[in-house]
């Protein structure tokens, strides 16, 4: 029986777009109040809404209330992930900067390597303890281990010492807004053209991967292999790719001294392997052409943010990251919307493209990798490195 994936997609897109719909947003808010609140107390509260998601899909018995849910799970995270790295990038000499954000970056990918068997573990675990009769609360069971470790990691920030100015009262904090607003438009020209084309590229390249993330998951199962268990092969071999990569460019950049050349070299590397991924339709073939792709992701984005970071004052660093990430998060969310859109009305047809009639299915993966070219030529051209 043929499986038609796409006829899902407009929904498989939504579904992948709630948490960046919240997250983008505070993304922005959380790294400008972190910058006159105190980096931890932001992250703080980051985590326990973090705790407070997690007990919330435990409870939650219909679709309505996971969303929700999920939905507070991104605010938690736009609260942590920026203001986290500022706070690396604050407690950080510049040459040792790119060594602690690569370090940062790599515990995501080991816990998106190891997550997932853990998950499996503690719901084995759990029917194994409590048998088979209740499999929603088995299914819930991971849930309970999340919020654990987010409770965990909410005290453990309190060990920390606090970087930011600790402004309470509301005159203080319009006081703030001003300040940091007043340091925006102080930067030399030079700079500011350098950030904004990095905001520029953050929705770009944001845009992109949504489109990616979503017109990919529903090209693996319509024409490279119908079994879940693929799509749980290739989030594998994509974070284990990534991981040696993100780790080696932040000791490199360090050791040389040098950021952009590094950026450069991942956003070129790899592009090419979006015009040729709707080609493949062997599972083994598909697997080695994502090594090269989350490789030179991992290799550059790490180095992006040590770059940014040696461009912003310490005292609106807060703001630039969450800024960043803001542009990123609405991206990404605009991207998996349109991905879904494209993957399902695109999918089925044939058009001309370039002189040839290809597939529907090509025009996604083909937009990510004309998108990536432009991105790369303003960074070469626009972005500039501060001098030694």
């Amino acid at each position: 029986m043929e499986v038609r994936a796409y006829a899902g997609a407009i929904e498989f897109g939504a579904l992948m777009a709630v948490f960046m719909a919240t997250r983008a947003p505070t993304a922005f808010s959380s790294g400008f109040l972190s910058d006159f609140l105190g980096r931890r107390r932001i992250m703080i509260i980051g985590l326990v809404l973090y705790f407070a998601s997690s007990l919330g899909f435990v409870f939650s018995n219909t679709i309505i209330e996971l969303l929700l849910f999920r939905a507070l799970q991104g605010i938690a995270s736009g609260m942590v992930w920026p203001v986290a790295e500022a706070y690396l990038a604050d407690t950080t000499r510049r040459w040792q900067r790119g060594k602690a954000l690569s370090s940062y970056v790599a515990s995501m990918l080991i816990a998106e390597l190891v997550g997932p068997s853990i998950g499996v573990a503690i719901y084995k675990g759990w029917v194994a303890i409590y048998g088979p009769g209740d499999y929603l609360m088995a299914l819930k069971s991971p849930a309970i281990f999340l919020a654990i470790l987010s409770l965990a990691s909410a005290l453990t920030i309190f060990l920390i010492p606090d970087i930011g100015s600790g402004i309470r009262s509301g005159q203080m904090f319009k006081q703030g807004l001003k300040q940091v607003s007043s340091i925006l438009r102080s930067l030399p020209p030079a700079i500011s053209r350098s950030l904004k084309v990095m905001y520029f590229n953050g929705v770009a390249n944001g845009f992109a991967l949504g489109i990616l993330q979503t017109a990919q998951a529903i090209y693996v199962i319509q024409y490279i292999s119908k079994d879940p268990a693929f799509l749980g092969i290739l989030f594998t071999v994509f974070a284990a790719s990534a991981l040696p990569t993100t780790l080696l460019s932040g000791y490199i950049s360090d050791r040389i001294k040098r950021r952009k050349p590094l950026v450069v070299m991942g956003y070129v590397v790899g592009r090419g392997a979006l015009f040729i991924i709707p080609f493949i339709r062997d599972p083994v073939s598909f697997l080695i052409l994502v090594i090269p792709m989350s490789a030179t992701f991992g290799f550059s984005m790490p180095v992006m943010r040590a770059l940014q970071a040696d461009l912003t004052p310490r005292s609106v660093r807060g703001t630039i990251f969450g800024l960043q990430q803001f542009f990123f998060n609405g991206g990404v969310f605009a991207g998996a919307i349109l991905g879904g859109l494209l993957m399902r009305f695109l999918t089925p047809n044939y058009y001309r493209i370039l002189g040839l009639s290809l597939e529907g299915v090509v025009i996604p993966f083909w937009l990510t990798g004309f998108i990536g070219a432009l991105t790369t030529i303003l960074f070469v051209f626009y972005v500039i490195e501060p001098g030694i």
